[in-house]
């Protein structure tokens, strides 16, 4: 008769993360969930080293997991605060512990809105923009001496072919809408930069 095969520790650790889950309670109180937490984390640590609870080899991976969570020092400083709490787990301060990590949690929820509003804030690239350099480099490549006048005169020959749309005498405009147009008496830099890169490149 063959032997059924042997649970895997990846199901194991997805049984054990589920029973934690579950295992929620309405109006559980900061002492309760730092107690289940702590139970969890003593739990999964004795499944990683194939141990049971409540035997001498299962007491001694407890006692290395309670020293880890208190004694663990991360560089990044931004763990803090999950550091303190572990160690207040670790030593039977469940409320404390429960009160640092809801602080962590929400500092980080902080830190990534206030990275989203960075990001919002910054002027977004545009590719009809590179596309447009794109241009302009190409001319340059055939002509380093192009002047300013010349450059405008080409660039309104790529009217209608997928990337400029318009050329007046305050703005460019593009085929694809994907950002703010390009104001013409900013050509001058743009040539000056190209022409710039071309010298350096020789």
């Amino acid at each position: 008769m063959s032997k059924e095969p042997q649970q895997s520790f990846s199901d194991s650790l997805y049984q054990l993360e589920q029973k934690f889950n579950d295992g929620e309670k309405a109006g559980e109180s900061d002492v309760e969930l730092g107690q289940a937490l702590r139970n969890h984390v003593l739990e999964r640590e004795r499944l990683r080293r194939g141990v049971v609870g409540g035997t001498p080899e299962g007491d001694a991976v407890d006692a290395e997991t309670r020293a880890k969570m208190d004694d663990w020092d991360p560089d990044d400083p931004s763990l803090l605060l999950t550091e303190k709490a572990l160690r207040r787990l670790a030593t039977g301060r469940e409320a404390d512990g429960i009160a640092l990590l809801k602080r962590a949690i929400t500092d980080r929820q902080q830190a990534v809105t206030d990275e989203a509003r960075r990001r919002a804030s910054m002027p977004r690239k545009s590719k009809t923009s590179s596309q447009l350099n794109k241009l302009i480099k190409d001319i340059v490549a055939t002509c380093p001496t192009i002047s300013e006048h010349e450059l405008k005169r080409r660039l309104r020959k790529e009217i209608g072919h997928g990337v400029i749309q318009d050329i007046n005498a305050t703005e460019i405009t593009f085929v694809e809408d994907d950002g703010m147009p390009v104001k013409t008496s900013a050509l001058k830099d743009r040539l000056s930069r190209e022409k710039k890169k071309i010298r350096k490149a020789r």
